[in-house]
């Protein structure tokens, strides 16, 4: 019973994640522009609102 309920969480971590990629690939962010350490040159993506 708990593989079952495991595997439920997973699925529904993977449909989360693969959701969000899929709006990023949409609007056309990326989620480097969120980080300080990454100068991915995207500017205006702070103005959006996620």
């Amino acid at each position: 019973m708990a593989t079952y309920v495991v595997g439920v969480v997973l699925a529904i971590a993977l449909f989360f994640a693969l959701r969000h990629v899929y709006n990023n690939f949409r609007t056309g962010h990326n989620d480097c522009c969120s980080s300080s350490e990454c100068s991915c040159g995207c500017s205006g993506c702070h103005s959006h609102k996620s």
